[in-house]
């Protein structure tokens, strides 16, 4: 009983301790995925790939994931530029964190990519998140 008590306390720690990273992954993706005006299907399937594989991601429900998606995609499509702030601050949040900034950078790539046309929108908004990254500290160049 101990252990499974053990267990609960340590999966509870660990997505209380990544949720910042969580908020980050799901603001990045949404935001670089509506930069052209369109969340297509293929960026949708890209997220749910990035809730499945990323060990720090592992630790939630991917509804809960998908969800925080959603949110912010309709916050993004409801005013633009309030729910920029919004994103950048949840991606500031990790921005010091070398291995989660290098995450959240990839993603960028593996978001504007997943339907085969990296808009210049995209990539305009790829280059916002990653010069947020960058005034964190943990990416540099």
């Amino acid at each position: 009983m101990f252990e499974k008590l053990k267990e609960t306390i340590g999966e509870v720690t660990k997505r209380h301790a990544n949720r910042p990273f969580l908020e980050a992954a799901m603001a990045t993706c949404a935001y670089v995925a509506s930069a052209d005006g369109a969340v297509s299907f293929s960026e949708r399937g890209r997220v749910d790939d990035i809730l499945e594989h990323l060990e720090q991601l592992r630790v939630y429900d991917p509804h809960d994931g998908v969800d925080l998606f959603n949110d912010y995609t309709d916050a993004l499509a409801a005013d633009r530029a309030k729910a920029r702030a919004r994103v950048f601050q949840a991606v500031a949040k990790v921005a010091k964190q070398e291995e989660s900034a290098k995450l959240i950078a990839r993603m960028v790539f593996a978001i504007s990519n997943a339907d085969g046309d990296f808009s210049e929108d995209e990539r305009r908004a790829g280059v916002e998140i990653v010069e947020v990254l960058k005034q964190g500290g943990a990416l540099i160049g």
